[in-house]
């Protein structure tokens, strides 16, 4: 950009002119009136300078005021809050609840799989087992999420302008100055099972995934997540209370 700059004429840098000739409005007809040795007025050419300046400010920012693109991934949903551009939906999955080995990390998978068929084998390896993600709700504190109980978890991968994305557990609201995505519940892994796998924040208006039935296939299971006053301080937590979350962009 500065060796672009460099060329532009020194009257154009300096505002530098007299009443113009012709209609040298807009940077392109001012460019133009240059070339041409027209003089264009001084507050003209200021302004557009101006303009063009900001613009590249924002090229260099990430094409806007926010500084960037940041993704996020939308627990329960499979789609994106307001606001949010979809870059794909799918399905929340993660290794066996009772493996003691396996796969920890909660992934959204896509609906729109593509494999290598050139190059692998369908036979049972015994090696990574992934599994869908099942909601136990039936008796677990949070009555709006009852129904989804043994149905198949979604989740949606979203793309936000913004410099930064955060969830904070415990909380349903974000911090001043910050954009709420959405807010929901922390669930995870009960703490009875053999593996343990990573936490989400689901949407508090979770919902199952289109092709879901209502047959209990105990592969990845989400129970809401309960403060434990033993080492959590309370207050200000409570006692087996189920914990909120949020997601905020900034």
């Amino acid at each position: 950009m500065k060796k672009w700059l460099s060329a532009l004429p020194l009257s154009l840098m300096l505002g530098v002119s007299v009443q113009a000739g012709e209609n040298c409005e807009g940077f392109t007809q001012g460019m133009t009136c240059f070339e041409d040795g027209t003089k264009a007025k001084a507050d003209e050419v200021n302004a557009n300078f101006k303009a063009l300046l900001e613009k590249f400010s924002q090229i260099g920012n990430g094409g806007g005021s926010s500084g960037g693109i940041v993704s996020y991934t939308h627990w329960g949903k499979n789609s994106c809050p307001y606001g949010a551009e979809l870059i794909y939906k799918g399905f929340a999955a993660s290794g066996h609840y009772n493996h003691s080995g396996g796969i920890s990390s909660l992934l959204c998978l896509t609906d729109k799989p593509t494999f290598d068929v050139e190059n692998v084998s369908d036979g049972n390896q015994d090696g990574a087992l992934l599994y869908g993600t099942e909601y136990e709700t039936s008796g677990h504190g949070i009555a709006s999420l009852k129904p989804l109980h043994d149905k198949d978890a979604p989740c949606a991968v979203c793309l936000k302008q913004a410099a930064l994305t955060l969830m904070i557990p415990g909380t349903k609201h974000c911090p001043t100055g910050w954009d709420k995505e959405y807010e929901g519940y922390l669930m995870g892994t009960r703490y009875t099972q053999k593996s343990t796998h990573e936490v989400a924040c689901v949407d508090i208006n979770a919902e199952a995934s289109p092709s879901s039935s209502n047959v209990s296939q105990d592969g990845n299971l989400w129970y809401p997540t309960e403060a434990e006053c033993s080492s959590l301080p309370c207050p200000p937590y409570v006692q087996n209370r189920e914990l909120s979350c949020v997601v905020c962009t900034k």
